[in-house]
């Protein structure tokens, strides 16, 4: 229980839980030994030149548009946030490649994220929820080489993160309270195109499809009908989504 936040007649109180990593992640192991068996595959068919392992391949910027959705939030009747308008959800991280072997690549990843909305609320006056992400991310990518066309190159991939999440509120006409900080697991697929400028330099074109959630648990005052027998206090579990689209470029520089 760490503050109070009134709704109405409603007195709510927010902390994090932290969510169970979800059992999808097996998912994504089976799917890195696919994509292992995949890439040596078509090596083996080509006929490869010579094995290119564990070396820092590039590394760049990535910027783009997330939008996680954030169910709760947006569409529960217990939400103050219903129906205030949410910013458009801009990601920032930085990143470095590591070939595995050939064009299978590890990425490693560190970003950021923040969602924004105002809303007013009785004796609180205009109030501005903030969601901001701190992902750590491990991405597993091929490069399709035999799909190469002139300098455009698809990538395939999947990948997992460890997100550190901190809500946080701003009021107006009361002191606001600390921020609250959570830790979920997501996990993600994605494809792309690698537009090589020189040999030296990239710009990357992806979409990415992330699946996910966190466990937000609330302590409701409750009204008795019977006026007589005071309200008492419930607690009650929401999962709020993370899922959604993130599409978005990044400019690399190329050690290969």
């Amino acid at each position: 229980m760490l503050f109070y936040l009134f709704e109405y007649r409603n007195k709510i109180k927010y902390f994090f839980m932290i969510k169970r990593l979800s059992s999808s992640f097996l998912v994504f192991i089976f799917t890195i030994l696919f994509l292992m068996t995949f890439s040596d595959s078509l090596k083996a068919q080509e006929g490869v030149k010579e094995n290119q392992t564990f070396k820092i391949r590039s590394f760049g910027l990535s910027m783009g548009v997330y939008n996680p959705g954030l169910d709760y939030w947006k569409n529960d009747s217990n939400s103050v946030f219903r129906n205030a308008d949410y910013t458009t959800n801009i990601f920032a991280s930085g990143f470095v490649e590591m070939t595995i072997i050939n064009d299978f690549v590890a990425k490693l990843s560190i970003g950021y994220w923040q969602t924004r909305t105002e809303t007013r609320i009785p004796k609180y006056g205009k109030t501005t929820m903030m969601l901001t992400g701190n992902p750590v991310a491990l991405d597993l990518i091929y490069y399709i080489s035999p799909a190469k066309l002139a300098f455009v190159t698809p990538c395939i991939g999947v990948g997992g993160e460890w997100l550190f999440i901190q809500y946080g509120l701003d009021f107006v006409d009361k002191d606001n309270p600390d921020p609250v900080n959570g830790t979920t697991g997501l996990i993600s697929g994605l494809a792309g195109l690698q537009l090589k400028l020189s040999k030296q330099f990239s710009i990357d074109l992806f979409a990415e499809y992330k699946s996910g959630s966190y466990q937000q648990s609330f302590v409701r005052e409750v009204s008795n009908p019977d006026l007589e027998i005071p309200s008492y206090e419930a607690e009650f579990e929401e999962e709020i989504s993370l899922t959604g689209p993130k599409f978005g470029f990044s400019l690399k520089y190329l050690f290969k």
